[in-house]
């Protein structure tokens, strides 16, 4: 007696497919831990390029001397302004200068207008100061990106 078998029963596909369904929501979760370490992990590498562009463009004697000490509530905004040190920057980074954080920042009630960087720049520290400081969307420990990290970057 001859057997044809034509493909798979419905009971198998089934199988399959509850299977697959349980190999998805136990990965879920780990994939979206992942995707959010590499926004955080890409902010901080964002803040590390803007301090060390700030600093390069600092290094030209007349840019620092034209340079006050200054806090950029907006990034982006300050960047693509007439001052000296926005224009080194610039040149220095290349592109727009519209660097945004993509992390969601726990307990956070920040709009994605407010998501971009802050930057201080402090021509004279003093003591433990630093030259350049970089925060993501509020002038804050928490918040800061370089030269240490805030707990909202700690996992």
């Amino acid at each position: 007696m001859k057997k044809t078998n034509k493909g798979f029963s419905l009971v198998e596909l089934i199988i399959v497919i509850a299977i697959m369904a349980i190999l998805a929501g136990a990965l879920a979760p780990a994939l979206i831990k992942y995707i959010n370490k590499s926004r955080a992990s890409a902010a901080i590498s964002n803040g590390q390029q803007i301090a060390s562009a700030i600093q390069t463009a600092l290094s030209n004697e007349s840019v620092f001397d034209c340079t006050s000490d200054f806090t950029a509530s907006n990034y982006s905004a300050w960047v693509n302004g007439t001052d000296e040190l926005a224009k080194e920057v610039k040149r220095t980074l290349g592109g727009n200068g519209t660097h945004k954080c993509k992390k969601t920042l726990a307990g956070s009630s920040l709009t994605d207008s407010e998501n971009g960087y802050i930057v201080k720049v402090k021509t004279q520290p003093t003591g433990t100061d630093n030259m350049v400081e970089v925060y993501v969307g509020k002038d804050n420990a928490d918040y800061m990106v370089y030269p240490t990290m805030g707990k909202e970057w700690k996992d």
